[in-house]
């Protein structure tokens, strides 16, 4: 009688833990295959938590933070956990723990943990992608310009001045990274019409004197219209601080637009410029786009879409002259961006800016 329990409770145990075996695989391959389409799907790289969270082991979920009166935690660590597989959450503990035991310190390196704030709304594209302290770029080696630069704005860095005097360079920074026949230096902004434009404005980021040079590196610079960089462009990137200031946080992905012309009914031309013995391609426009957190639950974040042609327009016209559909700026871009509530739909007032304009 003892063994046939004995083997009925064995048995038992053996299907309980193939059963959790397989449940641990089948979890991990789900993780892994949601990680290789978040790459490319930038809807699914915003509603990645959602989805870790329904795969959990078990069911099981985070509410201490859905608790007015909880004790406050870095929910930036707690996310980067739950994107891990409870196999890989081991494999991950085992490595530092043997890390540990040999002597080398801490496994964990924390150079790159800000992108996941600043890409919170995932990558428009996936070409050469460089990493900077206060923003992140895809670099286009044959145009020698960025596809699209993305920044994570905050009203605390726009309101807080770094102890360091701020000084800007005498001229852009190479960036290494890049092979000097894919980049621009500065002989060819020489003797044109078109100066260097900033995807992300260095007055975004007088907080820190580091971020602040780090948007005079070359990948940030693109051939810009004198007068539409000290005028209108001066003005949306002054909009974009004031919603900022006015949210508390903001997310601005900026890139070049080269557009077509159509030559006759049924055919059309894409032409531009080069500039300099780099041919340092000049967009034929650039766009703007801006993404705001919504303060509803499962809710898609409000987006504005801003098209500027690379050329002199009147230095009073309104803003929302420039607003476009951010599904045309996909289009003509190249790029996949987040869904969103687009502002035209938002009926918003547009106010001019009123911050003071700083010479760039």
């Amino acid at each position: 009688m003892f063994t046939t329990y004995l083997v009925v409770s064995l048995c038992a145990l053996a299907g309980v833990s193939c059963f959790l075996i397989g449940a641990l695989v089948q979890q991990h391959l789900s993780y892994k295959k949601i990680k290789s389409v978040m790459v490319t799907d930038s809807y699914v790289y915003h509603c990645r938590q959602n989805i870790f969270e329904s795969l959990s082991f078990l069911g099981v979920k985070d509410n201490i933070t859905r608790l007015s009166n909880a004790t406050p935690r870095n929910t930036e660590s707690d996310s980067v956990r739950k994107s891990y597989s409870l196999i890989e959450q081991f494999a991950l503990w085992s490595r530092i723990k043997a890390y540990r035991a040999i002597g080398r310190g801490s496994y964990t390196d924390t150079k790159y943990n800000h992108i996941a704030d600043i890409m919170k709304y995932g990558f428009p594209g996936l070409d050469e992608i460089h990493v900077y302290k206060n923003f992140v770029l895809s670099y286009d080696r044959r145009n020698r310009i960025a596809h699209w630069v993305c920044e994570h704005l905050t009203g605390d860095c726009l309101t807080m001045k770094d102890t360091q005097k701020l000084e800007k360079p005498k001229a852009y920074i190479s960036d290494v990274t890049i092979p000097q026949m894919f980049s621009a230096d500065m002989r060819d902004f020489k003797n044109t019409q078109f100066v260097g434009g900033h995807l992300a404005s260095p007055h975004n980021y007088g907080c820190d004197v580091v971020k602040f040079l780090e948007t005079y590196k070359f990948p940030n610079i693109v051939p810009i219209n004198r007068k539409l960089k000290n005028h209108v462009w001066q003005r949306l990137e002054n909009y974009v601080r004031d919603m900022s200031l006015e949210w508390g946080s903001i997310y601005v992905y900026t890139g070049p637009i080269f557009m077509p012309q159509r030559i006759t009914f049924r055919n059309w031309s894409t032409r531009y410029h080069v500039i300099g013995m780099n041919t340092v391609a000049v967009p034929t426009h650039f766009f703007k786009i801006i993404i705001r957190d919504t303060t509803l639950d499962n809710e898609l974040p409000f987006m504005e879409g801003y098209v500027v042609p690379n050329a002199y327009v009147d230095k009073e016209m309104d803003l929302l002259s420039f607003l476009a559909d951010i599904r045309d700026i996909e289009h003509f871009a190249g790029l996949r961006f987040c869904d969103g509530l687009q502002r035209d739909r938002l009926d918003l007032p547009v106010s001019r800016p009123s911050m003071t304009d700083l010479e760039q």
